[in-house]
This record gives structure tokens, C-alpha cells and sequence, in this order.
């Protein structure tokens, strides 16, 4: 089967060329066309920032053929972050597959909001203090938590936050001395056996744990995308501050989507779609529609188990 994939793009380079075809603007890459985001056909590309990735391939089912773009775009897009020296990502954007000859398409919506707040009341005020006035934790391991916290991107939020706990079990070592050891019984005290050996290994066997993987240049596999490790590696921080330094259970460990980022919340929908009268079956024109409203209206959403199955 055939699939026609467009992919929103964002990023803060503006695509000035025009090396696609007559009368349309963009370039291509390794075969993907990358024009800019114009809709109804507009000309304000520079008010939007963003691209539209397009791209044709036979494939199985939608799965395979979005599996096949974005092996596409994960060549091309980092490479485009070095040249453009710029913001560019596609993971957190929009998508459509389109099966040709098939009068639905499949939506991936993805609406951004505003990080909820969280509540600063009294127990935070008793951690803080304490934190304040204790030596326990080093302030390395405060600085490189706090840059984790404010990062947005999975896999370097993760380096930082291995970093900020190497922080906390290094061992004093005399200035000059090179890099400090480990205490690896903390360590596995806060992780536990299991976590402890996935990132950082055993003694003569750690090429392939995750933090010596990350910190030579190996980036995540195919075997690490089932586990959420910033999530998992938060909880056990916390738990263990509370039970083993404060003492007492002042941090909350029951936040949803904790290290929230006022700029890095969405939410992220999947729906067959087929358009009504006129409309294309483009993301530019469906994602328009979406805006205007927040629901359909040149568009209905298709509901039907055949289909999911099949397409």
C-alpha cells in the first residue's frame, strides 16, 4: 500500500528556498520535500514557525510507513539543527498518513497548553529549610537537578539528571585528585539493583549501561523506547530524599508529569478523519480548522474498528 505522510515541523530557521518545483517553495532531503507551513495557500509563511515535511512510501499499514518517515526525519532534522544553528523539532508536531485511494486519513493532533502549576505550601517550605541549612546533598547535585527540571528535551533532561545523582554518591576526594568514587552502595540504595544496573552497569561490565552509553556518544536504541527513565529516575530520587534525608515525606511523590515546563505541555490525539464537501485532506488545511475552533468543522472524525485494523 501507498502512504502520502505530511509532517509539521517546528523551528525558528525560515525555508527561503525554492528548489522543489516551479511556483512552490522549499527544498528536499533524502527525498522528503520540507517547504514552508502556508495556510489556505497564503503567502505569511514568516508568521508561522513552521515547515510542512512530506514524503511518499509503500508500507504494511500507517504504522510502518510513520515508523519509515520519521527514520527519515531522524536522519535529516538534527543535522538541519546544526546548519540552521536554531530551535527544530518534529517529535512534539502534528502528522497525517494518507493511504492513497482511500477517502480517510489518519490525524495525530498534537494542541499545546500551558504547564499547570504546582502548589509550594508548608511541607515544601519544611524541605526547603532543611535543604538549606543541611550539608547532606552537595550543591552540584541542586545545580544539575535544577538544570534537568528546566530542560525540555527527553534525552538531555535524562544526562543531566544521571549527572546531578553522580553528584550525590560521589565521595569527597582532595583537591587535585581527579574525579572523586563512587559510593555504590548509595547508589543502589537510591535506584535500587535493578535501575543501578541499567544505567551504570556492574564492576567490569558497563559499555552498555544507559549513563556510559549517553556519555560516549551511543544515543538511546530501539531497546530503551518501552521505559519512561526520567520518570522512573524522578520517583526514586524523591522517594529516597524523603525516606533516607528528610526523614519525612515533604516532597510530594504522586505529582502527575512532575519537572512540569511552562512551555513544554501538549496534549496528543489519534483519529481517523475524512473530509467534508471541499476540504482537502491536507495537515495544513486540517490543522487550520482545528485552530479556528478546536473542533472540526470541514472534517469528521471516523470511528470504525475495520478500519483500525487494516489501514
Amino acid at each position: 500500500m501507498r502512504y502520502s505522510l505530511e509532517q509539521r515541523v517546528h523551528t525558528l530557521a525560515h525555508n527561503d528556498l525554492d528548489f522543489i518545483s516551479e511556483g512552490q517553495s522549499g527544498f528536499i532531503a533524502e527525498g522528503v520535500s520540507l517547504s514552508p507551513w502556508r495556510v489556505n495557500g497564503g503567502d505569511e509563511c514568516r508568521t508561522h514557525p513552521y515547515w510542512l515535511a512530506t514524503w511518499e512510501t509503500e508500507a504494511k499499514n500507517r504504522w510502518e510507513a510513520w515508523r519509515l518517515f520519521w527514520d527519515k526525519l531522524a536522519v535529516i532534522v538534527p543535522r538541519i539543527a546544526l546548519v540552521s544553528q536554531c530551535y527544530i523539532d518534529y517529535i512534539h508536531q502534528p502528522l497525517l498518513i494518507h493511504r492513497k485511494g482511500c477517502d480517510t486519513a489518519f490525524l495525530v493532533y498534537v494542541q499545546e497548553h500551558k504547564g499547570v502549576g504546582l502548589t509550594f505550601a508548608e511541607e515544601e517550605l519544611k524541605a526547603l529549610h532543611f535543604f538549606l541549612t543541611s550539608s547532606q546533598i552537595p550543591d552540584e547535585f541542586f545545580w544539575y537537578w535544577n538544570d534537568a527540571t528546566n530542560a525540555t528535551g527527553y534525552t538531555s533532561k535524562l544526562i543531566l539528571m544521571l549527572i546531578a545523582v553522580e553528584a550525590l554518591v560521589n565521595k569527597q576526594a582532595s583537591k587535585g585528585r581527579g574525579t572523586p568514587d563512587k559510593d555504590w552502595d548509595k547508589l543502589v540504595q537510591i535506584l535500587g539493583p535493578e535501575l543501578k544496573k541499567e544505567f551504570w552497569g556492574e564492576e567490569g561490565n558497563s559499555r552498555d549501561a544507559l549513563r556510559h552509553r549517553l556519555a560516549h556518544g551511543r544515543y538511546l536504541g530501539p531497546e530503551h523506547s518501552d521505559s519512561n527513565y526520567v520518570d522512573l529516575l524522578h520517583k526514586r530520587i524523591v522517594r529516597y530524599l524523603n525516606k533516607e534525608v528528610l526523614k519525612k515525606d515533604l516532597i510530594n511523590e504522586h505529582v502527575v508529569n512532575p519537572q512540569r515546563h511552562p512551555s513544554s505541555g501538549e496534549y496528543v490525539g489519534h483519529s481517523f478523519i475524512r473530509a467534508q464537501e471541499s476540504a482537502k485532506l491536507q495537515l495544513t488545511d486540517v490543522i487550520s480548522d482545528l485552530d479556528e475552533s478546536s473542533e472540526f468543522t470541514k472534517y469528521e472524525r471516523v470511528v470504525n474498528q475495520d478500519l483500525i485494523d487494516c489501514y
